[in-house]
């Protein structure tokens, strides 16, 4: 019996990288899973190789932050297992490095926010009353230490990211007496957007000094730290900022 056995998990994002680890160690631990992405090949290799390990995977090819499709998703789950436990919101654009006087960060903001605050926030309104319906679940956002270090040329990442530390904080005290968990990770692995940004941008040495443990992580770093949020394990902890990233930001 793994710890998530007869649980529902809704994973975004999850058609590689942090989002596929997430997944799959949810699966490894008993939990259903309907994993959303952009891309629906890639969502397809994710839950065959789901399904290879012995494990239950559905896929939805979804976009974050389209009212409509965050809906659909909820539905989707409600429909093949009556239950929705676990909703990881990792589905994130990333807009590239723009300096703050350019004019188009306006646009650069709306972009990330409507992707990673509108679109977390759909998914949690659609989920909660089935939650609370059914006595609990937990709800873990993936927030950014970009949202805490303020790097230059990322305002629109790091504030949407911030953003979302408010939103889970928020919904945190307004659900808690629902038994609805609300909880933030601050991930850093090295994904293949977060490999393309390192070598676009020259920067590999300079942020691998940043990290305390002295290595970048992978996305299978982070999925214990999602098992836990997502197990009974943490049924007292919410509202909390977890760093999973070497230590490169101490809160």
């Amino acid at each position: 019996m793994g710890v998530l056995e007869g649980k529902v998990a809704i994973v975004t994002g999850a058609g590689q990288g942090i989002g596929e680890a997430i997944a799959a160690g949810y699966a490894r631990e008993g939990a259903k899973v309907l994993i959303t992405g952009r891309t629906l090949s890639k969502l397809e290799d994710v839950a065959k190789k789901i399904s290879d390990a012995g494990g239950t995977c559905q896929v939805l090819d979804a976009v974050a932050g389209e009212l409509e499709q965050s809906k659909a998703t909820v539905e989707k789950a409600m429909s093949d297992w009556g239950r929705i436990d676990i909703l990881v919101n990792n589905a994130h654009s990333f807009t590239d490095y723009l300096p703050l006087s350019d004019p188009k960060m306006e646009e650069n903001c709306k972009v990330d926010f409507q992707s990673a605050f509108f679109g977390s926030l759909q998914l949690m309104q659609a989920c909660y009353p089935h939650m609370k319906e059914q006595g609990g679940g937990s709800i873990i956002n993936m927030g950014s230490s970009y949202g805490i270090r303020c790097e230059p040329g990322f305002l629109a990442y790091a504030a949407s990211k911030e953003a979302i530390r408010t939103l889970t904080k928020t919904a945190a005290r307004e659900w808690g007496q629902d038994k609805i968990r609300v909880n933030t990770i601050l991930p850093s692995a090295l994904s293949p957007k977060a490999i393309w940004y390192l070598e676009e941008s020259k920067s590999y040495d300079a942020e691998l000094a940043k990290v305390a443990m002295g290595r970048f992580g992978a996305p299978e770093d982070i999925a214990p730290t999602a098992i836990f949020l997502a197990s009974d394990a943490s049924d007292f902890v919410t509202g909390q900022t977890i760093g999973v990233e070497g230590g490169a930001v101490m809160l």
